[in-house]
C-alpha cells in the first residue's frame, strides 16, 4: 500500500498535521500515526473518512497515483471498445 507516502503528500499540499487530520476526521492519531510509519491500515472505515476528507478515490489513498491512472485508463478502453464494436456493425451492414 502507498497510504504513507500518499497521506504525507496530502497533508503537505493541505498545510495540516496529523493532529489537525485527526481532530477533523474523528480517527485516532495514533491510528495515523501508525500509517505514517508504514503500518497497514487496519480499518477500512477509517480510511474511508481520511479519503473522503480529502475528496480523493479510496484506491487513491491506499494505492497513489497508478491506481487512479489505471482506473482512467481501464475507463477509456471500455468507451473504446464499445465505439469501435459500433462503428464495425455499422460497416457490416452497409456491405450487405
Amino acid at each position: 500500500m502507498e497510504i504513507k507516502r500518499v497521506l504525507k503528500e496530502l497533508l503537505k499540499e493541505r498545510d495540516l498535521s496529523v493532529a489537525q487530520l485527526a481532530r477533523v476526521t474523528g480517527v485516532p492519531r495514533q491510528t495515523i500515526d501508525n500509517w505514517m510509519a508504514g503500518q497497514e491500515p487496519r480499518s477500512l472505515k477509517q480510511v474511508k473518512k481520511i479519503a473522503d476528507y480529502f475528496a480523493v478515490p479510496l484506491d487513491f489513498l491506499c494505492f497513489g497515483e497508478s491506481a487512479r491512472d489505471q482506473s482512467i485508463q481501464d475507463f477509456e478502453d471500455e468507451i473504446n471498445a464499445g465505439v469501435f464494436e459500433v462503428v464495425l456493425r455499422r460497416v457490416k451492414r452497409r456491405k450487405s
